[in-house]
């Protein structure tokens, strides 16, 4: 009897102890802080998408598989203990082109969102890109050049993240 009752014990001691450990561990989400999610999505234009392209120096006489679509989604939460979240956000307009001589971007648009309150900051972009002539690893160096910067205050002390937006992409069939 005394064994089954130091083995219930045992037991129980050993089950507690892990469900008190569980619920003290962080989770990988919220272990990150700040949390600056980028996403680099490149794919082939839809018909739409591609029907509105216009380069007036190439006329109509382009291919579909000539261009990608570039989608660049950021997302970013931090909590209270950081303040002064600043995001530099690369143009793109007029600056694709540096790669080689080409003119690179064709148009796109971008829209944000902050809501201090929640410390929240949402950025998209789309932008058409002419790719005649480069490789995936071609567009990974031209995006590569282009580089957001993440600035904040943690407590008194500055911190700085920079990111590549070439090494966040991804090539979608």
């Amino acid at each position: 009897m005394k064994k089954k009752l130091l083995a219930l014990l045992l037991a129980s001691t050993v089950v507690f102890s892990s469900v008190l450990m569980t619920g003290c561990k962080k989770t990988d989400e919220e272990a990150k802080d700040p949390n600056i999610q980028v996403e680099v999505d490149i794919a082939k234009p839809n018909i739409e998408e591609f029907k509105s392209i216009e380069i007036p120096q190439l006329g109509r006489n382009i291919n579909r598989d000539e261009f990608k679509v570039v989608n660049i989604s950021v997302y970013t939460n931090y909590s209270d203990k950081y303040s002064d979240m600043k995001m530099t956000i690369p143009t793109f307009k007029g600056k694709c082109g540096t790669v080689d001589s080409i003119e690179r971007y064709v148009s796109g648009n971008a829209t944000s969102s902050e809501n201090d309150i929640d410390r929240v900051y949402k950025y998209d972009e789309d932008f058409i890109l002419y790719t005649k002539g480069l490789d995936n690893a071609g567009i990974k160096k031209l995006l590569n050049q282009h580089k957001l910067v993440f600035e904040y205050k943690n407590g008194e002390e500055k911190e700085k993240q920079t990111i590549s937006l070439g090494n966040e992409a991804n090539f979608i069939k």
